[in-house]
């Protein structure tokens, strides 16, 4: 979407109406363009899945004092009810992972939902009431002013810059809440793709 905004810039600057710096405006949507969500979503998935297969969803209800009695069947108990509540407390740790990276998933499938709505605004291709292909006809013909135009383009700048930015910041107050971490660069939230 901000090759979008950047094609209408570029519009605006071959018609002397405005200089930018494309690096700036592209600047606060890296990281949004960087994030996985897939890869997010596809980890959420795997250690659900893994929390399942660790976690038995029944038990072939014979106790094991049962099968195996006397003071090595003792010892032998309380050598699987240790292993067994390690087992329990990691597929619990695993499982709440995986809810929290569900929550994440979710949250981010939003935010960036709003976020392309908002940059679909911004990437209009109607400024000043006209179509951004006969733009420059219509401001040399007088139809439309260029002050006009140079006001739209440069509100179009701040808003995606101003969109771009809540947006990131939101995506690592997600990441943060999901790892419990506190990010400490905009390169963190792609964590969804392991990198």
């Amino acid at each position: 979407m901000i090759d979008d905004l950047i094609s209408i810039l570029d519009v605006g600057a071959r018609m002397g109406l405005i200089t930018y710096d494309e690096a700036v405006v592209r600047a606060p949507h890296h990281d949004i363009q960087a994030f996985d969500i897939d890869a997010l979503t596809a980890d959420a998935a795997r250690l659900r899945l893994t929390a399942d297969r660790l976690h038995p969803t029944g038990t072939t209800g014979v106790a094991f004092g049962d099968v195996w009695s006397g003071r090595s069947g003792d010892a032998a108990g309380v050598a699987l009810a240790s292993a067994t509540a390690g087992v329990d407390a990691a597929v619990a740790e695993i499982h709440g992972t995986a809810t929290a990276l569900d929550t994440a998933a979710s949250t981010v499938v939003d935010v960036v939902g709003r976020y392309r709505q908002a940059m679909e605004t911004v990437c209009g291709r109607t400024i000043a009431g006209t179509d951004v292909d006969t733009l420059q006809t219509a401001v040399a013909a007088g139809s439309v002013a260029r002050d006009d135009v140079r006001a739209e383009l440069i509100a179009r700048i701040e808003y995606a810059d101003a969109v771009g930015r809540t947006v990131t910041q939101a995506l690592t107050a997600v990441v943060t809440a999901a790892t419990g971490e506190a990010a400490t660069s905009g390169g963190e939230l792609v964590l969804a793709g392991g990198r």
